[in-house]
C-alpha cells in the first residue's frame, strides 16, 4: 500500500516537472484569453459603477468609494501585467529563436576592450543564462499577477462583508438623528480593530503567527480563521506561502504593496491645459455662474447622446455620467412643451418626512432582501384592511350564527340584515370590490401628495421672473443609467424664438441646513427654434 502510494507521489512530480517545462504554451493562452476577458469586464465595472451611484446610500458612499477602487485596481493590475508578461514571454520565444540560429553569444568574435568583455560576461552571462531570466521573470510575473488579484479581493469582500453585516445590525438596532447606535459601534471598531491586526499580521509576514504565547496565539488563531474565511483568503493562502519562502518572490511580494497603491492614486490624476476655460464640474464653487454661461452636455438629454456618439460604440458605456439633479429634454427645441428631468435624490427623503410627515414611505430606508420585510407599515392602509375584515365578518355573522349584531354594529347590521345565503357571495364579492376601490384611491392620492412634495422643494421659472403654472408631472426612471426622479412637461408655447434660461432653485431638508438651505441654484439655457 505504502509502495503504491510513493509510487502515485513520484509519478505525480514528474508529471508536474514535465507539465512546468511547457506551461508556457498554456501561460500564453491564459493570459490572452483573460486581457480579452478584462476589457470586455470594463463594462461590467462601470454598470457596477453606475448602480451603486445611483442606489447606495451616502452612508455606505466611503466604503463603496473604496470599493470600486479596489475593483478598478484590480482591472488595471490584470491588464497591465498580463500584457507585460506576453511581452516578457513572446520576447523568450524570440531569444530561443535567436539562439537557434546564432547559439551562444561569441564575446571574442565582438572584439571588445577586455573592461567591455569582462563586464558583459559578468553582468549578463551566457545567452542561456539569459533565457533562463526570461523564463523565470515570466512564469513568476504570470503567478504575482493572479496573487495580486487575490489579495485585492480580500480587501473587497473584507468591505462587502462589513456592509452585510452593518445593514443587518443597523436594521435591528436602528442609529439615531446623534448617530451610529451603540450596538454599531460596538461592531465597528471589533471588525475593524481585528481586521486592522490581521491586516498587519499579513504586511509582517506572519508576526503574529510566530508568538509563541499559548493563550495570545489562540485568540488570534481564531481571529485569523475568522477573516480568512470573510476574506477568501484560503484560496490563494498556498500561493502567498510558496511565494514568500524564496527570497527572491519574497522581494517581490513586498514590491506588490507599493505597486497596488499605485494604481489606487493613478485613478485620482488628471491633465488640465484649457486653464481659463470655465469649468462643468459640479463642485466647483462658481457651478451656477458657468451653467448660465455654458452649455453643459451633462444637463441635456440631447447633447449627452451627441456626446457619446462621439466616441467609438464600444466606447460608449465607459464615457456615461449620472445625471445630476436636472437634465433637460434638448438644447433646441422645437415644440410646444420643454421637458425636464428633476432628479430624486438621497437628502429627499428627509425634505418630504418634513413636508408630508402624514404620509409614510413605501419602503424601509437601506439594505433590501426578500427575507426580509422591506415595507413600511402604512396605517392608513392597515385601517382600510380592518375595516374590510371587519365588514366581511359582520356579513357571515348575520347570515349564518343570527348573533346580535345590531348592538354592536347598528349602521352594518341594518345593510347586512336581508341578506340571504345564496346572496352571500355576490355581497362578499361586492365588499371586496368596494374596499380596493378604497385603496386604489389612497394609493392614488399618497403618490399625489409625494410627487406635490417632491415639486414643493423647486421654484422653477423661465428668464427669471416667469413661472411655470401648468406644468405637468410624472415619477420617471431616466433611460441613463435608471436614476429615478419626475419627467415634468412645461408649456413654451407662448415663449419667443430665441435664446432662453430655465431658473432652477431647490430648497433641501431644513434639519440639514443652517442658515441658507438652498441646494441648487442653476441657470440652464435653452433655444427655442419654432
Amino acid at each position: 500500500m505504502e509502495q503504491n502510494t510513493n509510487r502515485k507521489k513520484n509519478f505525480f512530480s514528474e508529471w508536474l516537472e514535465t507539465l512546468q517545462q511547457e506551461s508556457w504554451q498554456l501561460e500564453l493562452l491564459i493570459s490572452g484569453l483573460a486581457l480579452f476577458g478584462i476589457w470586455q469586464f470594463q463594462s461590467i465595472l462601470l454598470n457596477v459603477e453606475y448602480f451603486l451611484d445611483v442606489n447606495l446610500p451616502s452612508e455606505y458612499g466611503f466604503v463603496a468609494n473604496i470599493f470600486m477602487g479596489l475593483l478598478w485596481s484590480g482591472w488595471y493590475i490584470f491588464l497591465i501585467n498580463l500584457l507585460i508578461h506576453i511581452i516578457i514571454r513572446g520576447f523568450w520565444i524570440g531569444a530561443i529563436g535567436l539562439r537557434y540560429v546564432s547559439g551562444d553569444v561569441d564575446y571574442d568574435e565582438l572584439n571588445y576592450s577586455e573592461r567591455f568583455t569582462n563586464y558583459f560576461k559578468r553582468r549578463h552571462g551566457s545567452f542561456d543564462d539569459y533565457i533562463e531570466r526570461l523564463e523565470k521573470i515570466s512564469s513568476v510575473l504570470f503567478s504575482f499577477t493572479f496573487l495580486l488579484f487575490f489579495i485585492l479581493l480580500s480587501f473587497v469582500m473584507y468591505l462587502l462583508v462589513y456592509a452585510l453585516f452593518f445593514s443587518l445590525i443597523e436594521r435591528v438596532f436602528p442609529s439615531s438623528n446623534q448617530g451610529p447606535s451603540g450596538v454599531q459601534l460596538i461592531f465597528i471598531l471589533l471588525y475593524y480593530g481585528m481586521g486592522f491586526l490581521v491586516m498587519i499580521d499579513f504586511f509582517s509576514l506572519g508576526a503574529f503567527k510566530k508568538i509563541e504565547n499559548r493563550y495570545l496565539s489562540k485568540g488570534f488563531y481564531i481571529v485569523y480563521r475568522f477573516y480568512e474565511v470573510v476574506s477568501l483568503s484560503f484560496i490563494y493562502r498556498p500561493l502567498l506561502l510558496n511565494f514568500i519562502d524564496n527570497k527572491f518572490t519574497k522581494r517581490l511580494f513586498f514590491l506588490s504593496i507599493p505597486y497596488a497603491f499605485f494604481f489606487l492614486l493613478i485613478q485620482g490624476f488628471s491633465l488640465d491645459k484649457f486653464i481659463y476655460f470655465p469649468s462643468f464640474s459640479d463642485d466647483d464653487p462658481y457651478h451656477t455662474e458657468n451653467s448660465t454661461q455654458s452649455i453643459n452636455w451633462m444637463y441635456y438629454d440631447d447633447l449627452r447622446e451627441d456626446h457619446l456618439n462621439s466616441f467609438a460604440s464600444q466606447a460608449t458605456e465607459t464615457k456615461k455620467q449620472k445625471i445630476n439633479h436636472v437634465s433637460l429634454d434638448r438644447f433646441e427645441n422645437n415644440g410646444k412643451y420643454l421637458k425636464v428631468f428633476l432628479e430624486y435624490r438621497e437628502d429627499d427623503n428627509g425634505f418630504l418626512k418634513e413636508e408630508i410627515n402624514e404620509v409614510p414611505a413605501f419602503r424601509k430606508f437601506g439594505l433590501r432582501h426578500y427575507f426580509m420585510n422591506n415595507y413600511e407599515v402604512d396605517s392608513n392602509l392597515l385601517r382600510i384592511t380592518n375595516q374590510e375584515v371587519h365588514e366581511q365578518e359582520v356579513v357571515r355573522n348575520i347570515v349564518y350564527t343570527k348573533g346580535d349584531i345590531e348592538a354592536a354594529d347598528t349602521s352594518l347590521y341594518n345593510t347586512y340584515k336581508n341578506v340571504t345565503p345564496d346572496e352571500m357571495k355576490e355581497v362578499r364579492k361586492d365588499i371586496s370590490m368596494k374596499y380596493r376601490s378604497l385603496k386604489s384611491k389612497y394609493q392614488f392620492e399618497k403618490i399625489e401628495k409625494i410627487k406635490q412634495g417632491l415639486l414643493s422643494a423647486y421654484d422653477i421659472k423661465v428668464d427669471y421672473a416667469l413661472p411655470f403654472d401648468n406644468m405637468h408631472c410624472e415619477f420617471y426612471m431616466h433611460p441613463n443609467i435608471h436614476e429615478r426622479g419626475l419627467l415634468c412637461y412645461m408649456n413654451i408655447d407662448s415663449l419667443s424664438l430665441g435664446l432662453h434660461y430655465l431658473n432652477i432653485r431647490k430648497t433641501s431638508s431644513k434639519k440639514d441646513c443652517i442658515s441658507d438651505c438652498l441646494s441648487l441654484n442653476l441657470n440652464l439655457p435653452f433655444r427655442k427654434t419654432r
